[in-house]
């Protein structure tokens, strides 16, 4: 396969994916995976697009099969987190999301997605540093993973001890009127 061909389907993954299209996003990066199966960009956008049409353990899949092929990617290790998040399994997305914010510390998306994750294991004093230096990084991206997460997730919970929850309204409270 020519690498033109490759790099247009590539984007129109992309594209489909951040329309939120999850099922043609899959349908053409299953075409792009069995077309060049040993490039862990191809696994990467698969992931992604299951990823977007709720397939958790299909984007885990994709994911890990990308890791295996280029260990290394910060990328692949923060999209990795939040399947792992969705999946409920808290542990091994929170190993993912540390190799990321080692790898990678300026990224504030991952490092707040791993205060989350510390929050979700009620352990809120990892979750607080997390959030504190996300929001020193990227306030605007960090105060809208958070708000999104306290929304839909967190404030209808009722596993999240009630001081946790008070933990996570005072940032944000603290956020917005420092804003």
């Amino acid at each position: 396969m020519t690498d033109e061909l490759t790099d247009q389907m590539v984007a129109r993954a992309e594209e489909l994916t951040e329309e939120k299209k999850g099922g043609e996003a899959v349908a053409e990066a299953t075409e792009l995976s069995q077309l060049d199966p040993k490039d862990a960009i191809v696994w990467f956008v698969k992931g992604k697009a299951h990823y977007v049409a709720s397939e958790f353990e299909q984007a885990l899949a994709c994911f890990s099969k990308a890791a295996e092929l280029d260990k290394e990617n910060p990328q692949i290790w923060h999209m990795m987190g939040y399947a792992l998040i969705s999946l409920n399994r808290l542990s091994e997305a929170e190993e993912a999301l540390a190799y990321v914010k080692a790898t990678d510390a300026i990224n504030s998306e991952a490092v707040c997605a791993l205060g989350i994750c510390q929050v979700m294991q009620n352990k809120p004093e990892e979750a607080r540093k997390n959030f504190e230096a996300a929001l020193n990084m990227d306030k605007p991206i960090t105060m809208l993973m958070l708000e999104h997460f306290h929304d839909k997730f967190f404030s209808v919970s009722k596993e999240t001890q009630s001081r946790t929850k008070a933990m996570i309204e005072r940032i944000l409270e603290t956020i917005k009127l420092v804003r």
